[in-house]
């Protein structure tokens, strides 16, 4: 790499870390140097085409006299063959206008600024004015009837020598006017070729760092896109993970208002030899209807011999089993009983049953767990829903990026490159009309530049504060849309939010009067800021088509509205949405000034 390279790298680089107010300036500063160059070229060629005017003029009246000075000399010599013809008269008519001609003639070389070729023309007309004089005093005394047969020979002679320095002073204005244009012809070249510099400079160092970050930006919010999604998925499985852990736990709680009481007694055949009242109260049953054998019970609850007598060996192995076994009871309900089943030393071996009813325990827990799960799938799909959102509002951003550049500046940069490819020196008129062409394209390429540069991020609102912002975005809609919007701060405010605060109320704004403007066809839009010592309020009013709020979903259809919902939300504020068909819409906002 070269070190030009390097350096122009270097420069480029630093242009891309600018701000985008620092860009802005850069930008604006360059356009309106090409609008000072075309202005100047426009007066020059202006300038040049009113003297080209006069000169041309000058020139015409020369061949005029010429021809004036012909028709008077043929006139003297048909008066001399015809004195009482018609001849008398118009060789006095022509008279009268060559001098007259002659002397503006005259008048033309005190105009000349170059003082030359004014010495020039001032002894050429000198001459001429000599033979002029002598040519006119003659012809006069020819009318006067004089006899003088020398008369009409010196008219002649005169006349020859009249011509003679009047080519000779033609030629002089003709050089010079030749000269005027050789130099605007030059200046113009000139300025063309500065105009293409500063253009070309514009393209290299300010819109392509500009198209870069536009590109870094897309691809960075391309990037939080994937890391949302990979939230997602992490706070769905977290919450699962959530309600696995609440479920254990509920498993393993215990109550001590339930203590465990004796339910039986049961020999190694698992035959009943006692049975407890609280047994027969959980069971519902009466006292003869009470179980048996314990293969008897649970073998129609469901529960395998083998495993009743795993239990029943492992008791009478002095391993105590604990467990939740699930029965009916009298009236075919469903009954929980957490046991505990031990073996007891006596002359013969029995086996100790002891429990409680966990039956409500377990309904609780179940309806809980069922409740929590309905609660914690509403939020994720709550969390997908404004991720959803958050993913498709970038998606529309990007693409109304891409639609601005391409179909906004990139168009408008295309035609004033043709433009200006096409201007022809050597025409000066056309050339005069595609530089006014170039003249108006550049103030339409710096108001979209406005334009998309405002919709990116208004440099206003990180400076001076919301009130300032929407008295310029009032202003700016107005300036690009044939709606009237108006922008009242009504009771003066002037604070200053956190400027993620200041950010959302914007962006509520924005969309608001964007969905005045494109879908309600409003041509009235009034935003009015009021505040007290606890709310700030906002209203955006339009006198549109409005639309019937029983038919919409306000809470989970429109996307706009939703979008300006969550961002009240997120600096802690409502709206409230009110429209009727034919009467417009208003939309009310409302943040609290504790959360500024």
């Amino acid at each position: 790499m070269t070190k030009q390279d390097s350096s122009q790298s270097t420069l480029t680089s630093k242009i891309e870390k600018l701000s985008i107010n620092k860009l802005w300036s850069l930008y604006f500063i360059a356009i309106t140097v090409i609008i000072l160059l075309i202005t100047f070229s426009q007066v020059i060629n202006y300038s040049f085409s009113e003297r080209q005017s006069v000169d041309a003029d000058i020139i015409n009246k020369a061949g005029r006299q010429r021809m004036l000075s012909q028709k008077i000399t043929k006139c003297v010599l048909l008066f001399q063959l015809d004195k009482q013809g018609s001849y008398k008269k118009e060789l006095s008519f022509a008279l009268n206008e060559w001098e007259l001609s002659h002397t503006e003639l005259g008048r033309h070389n005190d105009e000349i600024q170059n003082s030359i070729v004014k010495a020039e023309a001032d002894e050429l007309y000198s001459k001429m004015h000599t033979f002029q004089q002598k040519v006119f005093e003659n012809a006069h005394k020819l009318l006067n009837n004089e006899t003088d047969s020398t008369l009409t020979q010196e008219v002649l002679d005169n006349e020859a020598y009249y011509l003679i320095y009047m080519d000779q002073l033609v030629g002089v204005y003709s050089d010079y006017a030749n000269q005027k244009l050789n130099v605007v012809q030059n200046t113009s070249l000139l300025l063309f070729l500065i105009t293409l510099t500063i253009l070309f400079f514009e393209l290299a160092y300010v819109f392509r760092p500009t198209a870069r970050r536009i590109k870094k930006t897309i691809q960075e919010l391309e990037k939080t896109k994937n890391i949302n999604h990979e939230k997602i998925q992490e706070v769905d499985q977290l919450y699962r993970s959530l309600g696995q852990a609440y479920q254990h736990l509920s498993e393993s709680k215990e109550t001590d208002e339930n203590l465990h009481v004796v339910l039986g007694k049961v020999n190694d055949e698992g035959d009943f030899i006692e049975t407890s009242e609280n047994l027969i109260d959980i069971l519902k049953i009466e006292e003869n209807e009470t179980p048996r054998n314990i293969f008897h019970w649970l073998i129609p609850e469901g529960y395998k011999e083998e495993m009743i007598r795993e239990i029943l060996d492992s008791a009478l192995n002095e391993e105590t089993w604990m467990g939740n076994l699930k029965v009916t009871d009298e009236d075919g309900d469903f009954v929980w009983i957490e046991i505990i089943i031990t073996k007891v030393h006596k002359d013969k071996p029995e086996i100790l049953i002891v429990g409680r009813d966990t039956t409500d325990q377990k309904e609780s827990e179940e309806r809980s767990k069922e409740i929590n799960q309905e609660e914690i799938d509403k939020h994720i799909e709550t969390q997908k829903s404004r991720s959803l959102l958050i993913l498709k509002g970038q998606e529309e951003e990007r693409g109304r990026i891409s639609k601005d550049i391409h179909d906004g500046i990139g168009q408008l940069l295309t035609a004033l490159k043709f433009s200006l490819e096409s201007i022809n020196l050597a025409q000066a008129k056309l050339s005069s009309q595609k530089l006014k062409e170039s003249k108006k394209l550049l103030k339409n390429i710096i108001r979209e530049v406005r334009r998309v540069s405002f919709n990116l991020s208004p440099n206003t609102l990180g400076d001076y504060g919301i009130n300032a912002v929407l008295t310029r975005f009032a202003s700016e809609t107005s300036r690009l849309s044939d709606v009237n919007v108006t922008f009242n701060n009504k009771s003066d405010f002037n604070k200053r939010f956190e400027r993620h605060i200041e950010t959302n109320i914007y962006r509520i704004v924005q969309e608001a009067v964007n969905n005045a403007i494109k879908y309600s066809k409003a041509a009235q839009v009034e935003i009015d800021l009021i505040h007290d010592f606890e709310m700030l309020y906002i209203s955006i009013k339009d006198n549109g088509d409005g639309f019937d709020t029983d038919n919409i979903e306000i809470h989970g259809g429109g996307n706009g509205l939703l979008n300006m919902k969550e961002r009240a939300g997120f600096v802690g504020g409502s709206i409230e949405v009110t429209s009727s068909i034919g009467k417009g819409t208003t939309i009310s906002v409302e943040v609290p000034i504790e959360e500024v």
